[in-house]
């Protein structure tokens, strides 16, 4: 379906900019993803397993860094869709991205530490209430999360203007 003007016209030029956006965000993404497979991947998991496990002895257990690391291995790349949102977004200046870009990492290493940390008491205590809820966090921050700190660290609305008109003061 065609994007259409408030007038009922097809638009060119938002689709040029979505289409550009997306494909800045798959090459971003692939580019991310080589780098963090070939090379920092193994240092991530390792550090938010490590960070995980002061947070695992606020609940009177130890943790085992090397299951820790295969749970943080399949939790670990929600900073990468982020970062990847963020550089790919046009009309929005880098040191706004940048700042954007290391406050969202960072609240998603935080995010997937905690998740790792409630695998852990999940595990421990065999209770199913806290592996729901483990697996509610997990789903959050790998698929909501990412584009909800996108949407708020990254003034998005400039960089489409056809967005404007959603905010009350456009069209």
């Amino acid at each position: 379906m065609p994007i259409m003007n408030p007038d009922g016209r097809e638009s060119p030029a938002r689709a040029r900019d979505i289409l550009a956006f997306f494909l800045r965000f798959l090459a971003i993404s692939a580019a991310l993803y080589l780098v963090f497979y070939l090379f920092a991947g193994k240092y991530y998991v390792r550090l938010i397993a490590l960070v995980a496990g002061p947070m695992l002895s606020a609940f009177g257990h130890r943790i085992v860094v090397d299951r820790a690391m295969k749970i943080a291995e399949e939790i670990s790349l929600n900073p990468l869709v982020f970062v990847s949102l963020v550089a790919a977004v046009g009309r929005v200046p880098w040191r706004t991205k940048l700042r954007g870009a290391a406050l969202g990492a960072a609240m998603l290493f935080v995010a997937n530490a905690l998740t790792v940390t409630f695998a852990f008491v999940a595990n421990y205590r065999n209770s199913e209430g806290w592996w729901t809820g483990t697996e509610i966090l997990n789903l959050t921050n790998n698929f909501f999360l990412p584009i909800l700190l996108w949407l708020v660290l990254i003034p998005v609305r400039s960089a489409f203007p056809f967005l404007r008109r959603f905010d009350g003061n456009g069209a």
